[in-house]
This record gives structure tokens, sequence and C-alpha cells, in this order.
């Protein structure tokens, strides 16, 4: 009896009025599903999950509604929220450790890895490509060189060049980095990029000298951001280059030692969207 004197705005607290009455009136036969809140008697409310069916019986439009409390259900919700957050936080705290081991060994290339992740994710984002491939790059780039820390520092220090017993001490790397990294769950092939992030085309890249599709697009980026960040960089074996000599690096070598693709995308940031190394930062996804 006391229901009979109500009407569905009544108890219906998130949408107003008008608006509750223009969903009635249209709901058909193939019905309805849908999240709102309803107000108890006592005026507090609480989140209802709403199911209806429209149907006409002797000329009338009768509308069936199926209410179910999910008060439960959506606090269940919230704490999966606040666990997956704080996952979201031990990662990029994992990842920020692993890149600071890395500097630390190898003072002389400091923020290194967070310029080639900055340019690497501008590329992927220039490229449009799928979140989820920007996401792994992002991390990817910030972690490539992780496998330094098994190089000797006056290695990675020298002024002069390397001879050829250091040069491949340096390029097991790759190899390192992958070792290490692949003992981390993350839900992208992290350690996968960052084995394959000195491949080349032409199959003259190491360490396993693959050629073109057998590369990952990630690691194709993230080799480019690579060579035009260390060639922008003062390195103890050189002066800094400059970013025009990388630029005509990576594009005298289009098609041949780098994706054509990826250095077009990186030309364009460089020269038409005026991109810009920023200040070394620590991770964030």
């Amino acid at each position: 009896e006391e229901i009979k004197k109500l009407h569905v705005w009544d108890w219906e607290s998130q949408f107003p009025r008008e608006q509750t009455m223009e969903m009635v009136t249209t709901v058909g036969e193939e019905g309805d599903h849908f999240e709102t809140i309803h107000r108890r008697k006592d005026g507090t409310t609480y989140n209802v999950e709403i199911s209806t069916n429209g149907a006409t019986i002797a000329g009338q439009k009768l509308i069936f509604c199926v209410c179910r409390d999910i008060t439960e259900r959506k606090q269940a919700e919230e704490e999966l929220k606040k666990s997956f957050a704080a996952l979201q936080r031990a990662l990029e705290e994992t990842v920020n450790v692993l890149a600071s081991a890395t500097e630390v060994k190898d003072p002389y290339t400091a923020g290194h890895q967070q310029r080639v992740r900055q340019l690497a994710v501008a590329i992927a984002v220039e490229m449009e490509l799928p979140q989820e491939t920007v996401d792994a790059i992002s991390v990817a780039g910030i972690l490539h060189d992780i496998g330094k820390l098994s190089i000797p520092s006056e290695i990675l220090s020298k002024p002069g060049r390397l001879n050829d017993f250091e040069y491949n001490l340096v390029k097991t790397h790759s190899q390192t980095g992958h070792d290490i990294i692949k003992q981390v769950n993350f839900p992208w092939p992290v350690a996968k990029i960052v084995l394959q992030h000195h491949e080349r085309l032409d199959g003259s890249g190491y360490p396993a000298g693959l050629s073109k599709k057998d590369i990952m697009v990630e690691a194709r980026i993230i080799a480019v951001a690579d060579v035009v960040e260390a060639m922008s960089s003062h390195r103890p074996y050189r002066p800094m280059l400059g970013t025009d000599e990388a630029l005509k690096e990576i594009q005298h070598n289009s098609g041949k030692l780098y994706d054509a693709d990826v250095v077009n995308a990186c030309v364009r940031l460089f020269r038409e969207k005026n991109f810009q190394f920023e200040e070394a930062a620590v991770f964030q996804k």
C-alpha cells in the first residue's frame, strides 16, 4: 500500500525526474540493464542494478523491473581499485630502483635511460601505436641499459676507444639486461624488448643478429631513440655531436639499420613538433 503511493522518482536518487521519466517511457520489449542509486525510506542511498523489460498487455504498456542491491559488489570493486593502484605504485618503484642502480654504476650517462624513454614514448605516440605498446616502451626504455651493471666501471667510463675485448664485453649488456628483467613479472614483454634493442634491420646488430620483422617494433623504436639520445649527449670517449648529426645518422640508415617508419616519426618530432629532451625524472607510466 505504501509503494502504491510512490513514483519511480521518489526512490531514484541519481537521475533527475525528467530524465527518469524519459528512461521509463523509452523502455521497449528488448529491455534495458543499468546501474543507478536508490534512496531508502530513511533517506540513505545505496547502489542498485536494474534490469527492465517492457510489454503491452490489453493495450496497456507495462514495465517490469528487477532491482538488486549491489552495495557489497561496489565495495569489492573499490577495494580492487585500491589494490590495483598499490600494485601500480609498486611497479613504478621497482622500475625506478632498477633504473637508478644503472646510473649509479655509470654516472657519465646519468639521465640517458630517462631521455631514451621520453623520446621512445613520443615516437610511439606519434606513430599512433596502441596504449599497451606505449606502456611497454615506457618501461623498457628506462630499463634498456640495466645490463651495464655487469660491465666494469672503468670500461663504461673509458675516455678512449674500446679494444675488441672491451667492446665485446659491453655488447653482453643486452643479454644480461634480459636475464635480469625476465625475473620481474611485468605485464609487457619488457625483457624481450631489452634483449633486442641493439638489433638492426640488416642483421648487423647484437646479440642474435636478428633482421627486419624478427625485431619487435618496441625494440626498433628504442633503438632509434637510443642512437639519437646518445649522439645528442656528451660521452667520455667523444664530445657531444648534437641532434642534427643524430638525425642525419638515422635518416642515412633508414630502412637499412633502422625502421623507416620509426625514423620518419622521430624526425617529425624534432623538425615539425619541436621535441626537446626534458630534465631527467623518475619513471611514471
